[in-house]
């Protein structure tokens, strides 16, 4: 990933203080680029089977482009009631994923946009 801390800025100016993680990572593992503070601890507890599940889903990219025919497959969204997970699978191994918080209102196609970018 190129320019990792103007991709935070970016993304702060996009999400706000909405903004909770951003991490890029190879099949060896992670490098946290930004954690809001207030979830820190909880991202401590659970990366490293994210990290994995990432990996996982990373191999399976080439197989959903296949079956939408729809084009390079950019990122993938998971929603839940406090966190929404964005996951950019750049090659089979090698990714972004970005987090934040799901009440916020951030304009999509330029938020994804932004991350697929700096791959």
């Amino acid at each position: 990933m190129t320019g990792g801390d103007e991709l935070v800025a970016e993304l702060q100016q996009q999400a706000g203080d909405a903004l909770r993680v951003v991490a890029e990572y190879d099949r060896e593992g992670y490098e946290i680029r930004y954690v809001r503070e207030s979830v820190g601890a909880r991202l401590d507890d659970r990366a490293e089977a994210i990290h994995r599940n990432l990996v996982l889903e990373g191999i399976s990219r080439e197989h959903l482009e296949d079956l939408f025919d729809a084009g390079e497959l950019h990122c993938s969204m998971h929603r839940f009631d406090e966190v929404t997970a964005f996951h950019f699978a750049e090659r089979e191994y090698e990714g972004l994923f970005v987090s934040v918080d799901s009440d916020v209102d951030i304009p999509l196609a330029s938020f994804t946009d932004t991350c697929w970018q700096s791959l």
